[in-house]
C-alpha cells in the first residue's frame, strides 16, 4: 500500500513523529499550515480556544496529496480533539483513508471513529518509538 505522511504541529512534537514515520516508511512528508501564529503562552491560550470552539481555520498543503494513496496525519490533541488545521484537512480528504496519530503530553483522543486506524503517542508514557514501530509493523501487514 503506497502512503503519504500528513501533518500539523505547534510546539514540534508532532512534526517529529511524523518526520520518524515518513523516513521509516520512505514515503511524502506533507506539512499543514494554517498560517497562524501559535507559540508561547498566548498562542498556546489561543490554540485551546479555537480547539474548544470549534473555530475554522483556512490551510494550505506544502505539496500536492497524491490520489491514489493513503494518509497518515499526525496532529496534536487540542482539547479533547484533532487541531483546528487538521480537522480543515478532513474537510478534502476523507478520514476513512486515513490511518491518525495523536500526540498528546498525557491524554488521548476520545473521538476516534471513521479512520483506518488511530495510534496515540502520549509523551508521559515515554515510549514513542515503541509506538512508531508497532504502528509501522500493523500497517504493512
Amino acid at each position: 500500500m503506497n502512503y503519504q505522511v500528513v501533518y500539523f504541529s505547534r510546539s514540534g512534537n508532532s512534526k517529529r513523529v511524523a518526520e520518524k514515520v515518513a523516513q521509516q516508511l520512505g514515503v511524502p512528508l506533507i506539512q499543514i499550515d494554517d498560517h497562524k501564529w501559535w507559540k508561547g503562552p498566548i498562542g498556546y491560550i489561543r490554540a485551546g480556544f479555537y480547539a474548544t470552539v470549534d473555530k475554522k481555520v483556512k490551510i494550505t498543503l506544502s505539496k500536492p496529496l497524491q490520489d491514489d494513496t493513503l494518509c497518515i496525519v499526525v496532529s496534536p490533541l487540542w482539547a479533547g480533539d484533532t487541531a483546528p488545521a487538521v480537522r480543515a484537512f478532513f474537510k478534502l480528504f476523507p478520514k476513512e483513508k486515513s490511518h491518525l496519530i495523536v500526540t498528546s503530553i498525557g491524554s488521548t483522543i476520545s473521538k476516534r471513529e471513521n479512520y483506518i486506524s488511530v495510534t496515540d503517542v502520549v509523551k508521559r508514557n515515554e515510549n514513542e518509538d515503541e509506538v512508531i514501530h508497532h504502528f509501522i509493523k500493523e500497517i504493512k501487514i
